[in-house]
This record gives structure tokens, C-alpha cells and sequence, in this order.
């Protein structure tokens, strides 16, 4: 018995869609605006960052200043962990759901996230 590729339904060969909504200008402006939110995210940190460290006085309520330090770190490192999650997850979840597509449409958009 021949193991199938495709889930039950979808037809091997490739068919055009046919186009209704032209995206590229939805996807450009939510691409622009979540930059801008990286780089506010991440320009807030920054901020952060430097008065904590130029302020010598700074630190949280129960902790040393060592510990202080230690806490900030760990904080830039998850905001970055979340700012790279947030951009790879979608990528590696459409490639696990296009597993299941023809070659044709699975070539289709494994290119178009390599842009």
C-alpha cells in the first residue's frame, strides 16, 4: 500500500489562486509597524538600562545592587527571547502546516519567506 503525502482531498497538481485581495500593502504596513514597536521596545530598554546603571543608588526593594544588576540582565535577555520568538514561531509554524501541501505550494512559500 502506497503511503500518501497529501492530506485526503487536495489534488497533487498545482492550481493558480485566484486573486481577490492584493496583501503586499497589509503585509508591509504590519511588518513597519512591528519594527517600530522593536525598536521602541527595545530603545525603552536601553533607557532603562542606562539610568539604572548611571543612577548609583538604583536598585529593586529587597535586593543588593548586585542582584539588582543580575535581575536587569536577566529582563534585556528575555525581552530579546520574546522579541525573537515572536518573529521565528510564525515562520516555523506555516512551515509545519505547508508539510502537508502539494511540492508546488510548499516551494511557493518557502520562498517567499526567504525574502
Amino acid at each position: 500500500m502506497q503511503k500518501r503525502t497529501l492530506l485526503p482531498g487536495v489534488a497533487g497538481d498545482y492550481m493558480p489562486p485566484s486573486v481577490v485581495f492584493q496583501s503586499r500593502t497589509v503585509i508591509g504596513r504590519a511588518r513597519r509597524r512591528a519594527a517600530f514597536r522593536d525598536v521602541f521596545d527595545l530603545g525603552l530598554l536601553a533607557f532603562v538600562d542606562a539610568l539604572f546603571v548611571q543612577w548609583p543608588g538604583a536598585h529593586v526593594p529587597a535586593f543588593d545592587r548586585q542582584q539588582s544588576l543580575m535581575l536587569l540582565a536577566a529582563v534585556n535577555l528575555a525581552m530579546l527571547g520574546v522579541i525573537w520568538l515572536t518573529r521565528v514561531l510564525p515562520r516555523w509554524k506555516a512551515r509545519r502546516v505547508a508539510a502537508t501541501w502539494c511540492p508546488a505550494e510548499r516551494t511557493r512559500l518557502v520562498n517567499s519567506l526567504q525574502r
